[in-house]
């Protein structure tokens, strides 16, 4: 936290100081508990999610960038300034785990493949290229829906000192799509990845064993609802993961620090974020559960 505060505010040397026009002065005590309190359970979400570095990057590029991308589209801000943004917040969260935890073997391109599952789809050039891209293209087809639909009124009524609804009007799936494609590489990078190279563990043994006529009702329960491969069951929490902190970051982070934004228009805007992020990780279960993948 200490580190990311010192960025930005070397940062607002630079060229960052139009945030200022649109950002209000935190003088309530919940406000200031509010964010300090999510930082920090941000950053226990990923140490204690057993995330390194690469994990905690992607993670914080997926779900800091839906309040900078509101900011660049409806209010004018610099699209310079929402990268210089991004790459403080990443940067912030990334350096202390690369530091401090090592990186996972699914990072690590040297580690025998006895140790990770699928090691040879994992380094695919094209399925690493053609995932970014479906990801991308989800995120892109959720905004363009909501641009299309209900977001625009919804951001009139919600949202006061809107500067410019224009982003909304003249946007086009392609170049939404191309906007978001490295959103769409973190998270194939962050969903799909883990997902992929993880290797079976004792619960998928447990799981191999089960049998329904001689199971008590307890087991039967506990099958149906949790009975799912390691790699189902990674990109399960992984996603629900995402969906969670994009909810959090984006609601509380617009709401507190934005003027004149109410709690139902964060709310709205942090729920189509969520609701992509749940999207994107359906659809990525949906291309990792074929033949020829192992479990």
């Amino acid at each position: 936290m200490a580190l990311s505060s010192a960025l930005y505010t070397g940062a607002s040397q630079l060229g960052t100081g139009d945030l200022a026009t649109v950002t209000k002065r935190r003088d309530q005590w919940w406000e200031i508990t509010g964010l300090l309190g999510w930082k920090a359970v941000e950053l226990g979400i990923g140490w204690w999610g057993q995330y390194d570095g690469w994990d905690i990057a992607c993670l914080t590029l997926l779900t800091h960038m839906p309040y900078l991308y509101l900011l660049t589209t409806f209010y004018a801000v610099r699209p310079t300034t929402m990268w210089l943004g991004i790459g403080i917040d990443v940067l912030s969260t990334y350096l202390p785990f690369q530091l401090l935890r090592d990186s996972s073997p699914i990072h690590q391109s040297e580690v025998p493949k006895d140790q990770v599952a699928n090691r040879s789809i994992l380094n695919d050039f094209q399925i690493k290229f053609y995932t970014s891209i479906l990801a991308a293209a989800v995120y892109g087809l959720v905004v363009f829906a909501s641009f299309r639909g209900w977001l625009p009124v919804y951001l009139i009524v919600h949202f006061e000192g809107l500067r410019d609804l224009s982003g909304a009007h003249e946007a086009a799936l392609p170049f939404l799509t191309l906007g978001f494609t490295l959103s769409g590489y973190a998270a194939q990078s962050f969903l799909f990845v883990p997902a992929l190279g993880a290797k079976p563990d004792v619960h998928d043994m447990q799981m191999a064993e089960f049998n329904p006529e001689t199971a008590t009702l307890g087991e039967t329960v506990w099958y149906n609802v949790w009975g799912y491969s390691k790699r189902s069951r990674t990109l399960i929490k992984r996603t629900a993961t995402l969906a969670f902190a994009s909810a959090m970051q984006t609601g509380l982070r617009t709401y507190i620090t934005i003027e004149g934004v109410e709690f139902a228009g964060a709310a709205g805007w942090a729920a189509m974020w969520a609701s992509a992020a749940l999207l994107v990780g359906g659809i990525l279960w949906w291309v990792g559960d074929v033949d020829g993948v192992s479990n």
